[in-house]
C-alpha cells in the first residue's frame, strides 16, 4: 500500500502547484497537505553511526560527476577528500524538523517582526509558493528562525545521521542513485526535468526519496545551512561524541544539494561551504531541537506537585 501512496502524494504535489498558479491558492494548499503525513519533527535517539566517505565512496562521486558530463579537476578525488576519513560518531538524541522550513512557516515570523524577508519575491511561484522550502535567506537569518520556534540549526553531525540512518547508505533514500527521487540538477549547471520539477518542489513531494528516519529532501530541493563551521580537515579533530566543526571559519557547512547542484551532490556524506551572509535562491534550511528533559521522579514518601 505504502508504494501506492508515495506516487499518489507526488501527484497532489505537482497538482497543488498548477492550481496555485492557476490563482488557486486554497485549493492548492491543501491538497499539498495531503502529500505529507507524521510528526512535524523527528526523534533521533542516542546512538553510534558512520560519518564520511571511504574510498569506494569517493570513486563512486567521480563516476556520477564524470557522468553528468563534467571532467578535469571538478570531477578529481581530491575534490573528495574532505569528506575523509569515514569515522564512528555518537550522537546524543534530538528532534530535527521532517521537511525543510517552508515558506508559509517562515513568513509567519516575518509577519512577527522576528525574522527578515527572503531575497526572493512572493511573487515568484518558481520558488515562493507557500510549500515550497524557503530559500534566499543567510546563516543568521535561518538561526534566528530556528530559535523562534524553539530549535537550532542542527550540527553536521546530527545532519548527516538523520540523512543516513544507522546505516553506511549513500543517499537518503538507499544505496544508489536515483533520479526520480529527487529534485536536482542536470550536472551541467542546468535544471533536470527527469524528477518532475523544474525549480523548487513542495516540501515532502519526492516522498520515495525519505531517509531511513523518514525525513523528506535530505537530498535535493535545497541546499540547508549547518550550524557549523567548514574546514577542509574537520574530520581529523572529530572527537567521537557530538562532534562539532572548529570554532571560527569564513563559511559554514551546507548539505544536501539542490534543484539546480549536480546528482553527487546528494549523496548523504556529501560537504559544501556558504559564507554565512550570502543568501541564494537555492540554499534553505531545516531546524533541529533539544531532547526536553524528563522531569525529576519525585522522592520516595512524597507526592509529585
Amino acid at each position: 500500500m505504502r508504494n501506492r501512496i508515495a506516487p499518489i502524494a507526488a501527484v497532489l504535489s505537482m497538482i497543488a502547484v498548477l492550481l496555485s498558479a492557476a490563482g488557486q491558492p486554497a485549493l492548492a494548499d491543501r491538497l499539498s497537505e495531503l502529500a505529507l503525513d507524521g510528526p512535524a519533527r523527528v526523534r533521533i535517539e542516542a546512538g553510534w553511526f558512520t560519518m564520511g566517505s571511504d574510498d569506494a565512496d569517493v570513486a563512486h562521486a567521480v563516476r556520477l560527476c564524470q557522468a553528468g558530463g563534467a571532467r578535469g579537476p571538478v570531477c578529481a578525488r581530491e575534490r573528495f577528500a574532505h569528506e575523509q576519513p569515514r569515522h564512528r560518531v555518537h550522537s546524543s538524541a534530538y528532534l530535527i524538523d521532517r521537511t525543510e522550513v517552508t515558506n508559509a512557516a517562515y513568513r509567519r515570523c516575518v509577519g512577527e517582526s522576528v525574522c527578515a524577508p527572503p531575497r526572493l519575491s512572493e511573487s515568484d511561484l518558481r520558488l515562493a509558493h507557500p510549500r515550497h522550502p524557503v530559500a534566499g535567506v543567510s546563516h543568521g537569518e535561518a538561526q534566528r528562525y530556528c530559535r523562534w520556534v524553539g530549535g537550532r540549526l542542527p550540527t553536521e553531525a546530527q545532519w548527516e545521521r538523520a540523512a543516513r540512518g544507522g546505516s553506511q547508505r549513500r543517499y537518503p533514500w538507499g544505496q544508489h542513485y536515483n533520479s526520480r527521487v529527487a529534485n536536482h540538477g542536470d550536472g551541467r549547471g542546468d535544471v533536470d526535468l527527469l524528477d518532475g520539477y523544474r525549480f523548487a518542489a513542495p516540501v515532502g513531494a519526492l516522498s520515495d526519496g525519505r531517509s531511513a528516519h523518514g525525513l523528506h529532501d535530505m537530498g535535493g530541493n535545497v541546499w540547508e545551512w549547518t550550524a557549523d563551521f567548514y574546514a577542509d580537515s574537520a574530520y581529523e579533530q572529530h572527537r567521537g561524541v557530538d562532534p562539532r566543526g572548529p570554532a571560527h571559519g569564513e563559511g559554514h557547512v551546507i548539505r544536501g544539494g539542490s534543484w539546480r547542484s549536480p546528482p553527487y551532490t546528494l549523496r548523504a556524506t556529501h560537504r559544501g561551504s556558504l559564507r554565512p551572509d550570502d543568501a541564494r535562491p537555492d540554499v534553505g534550511f531545516r531546524c533541529a531541537y533539544n531532547v526536553p528533559r524528563a522531569a525529576p521522579a519525585p522522592a520516595p514518601g512524597r507526592k509529585s506537585p
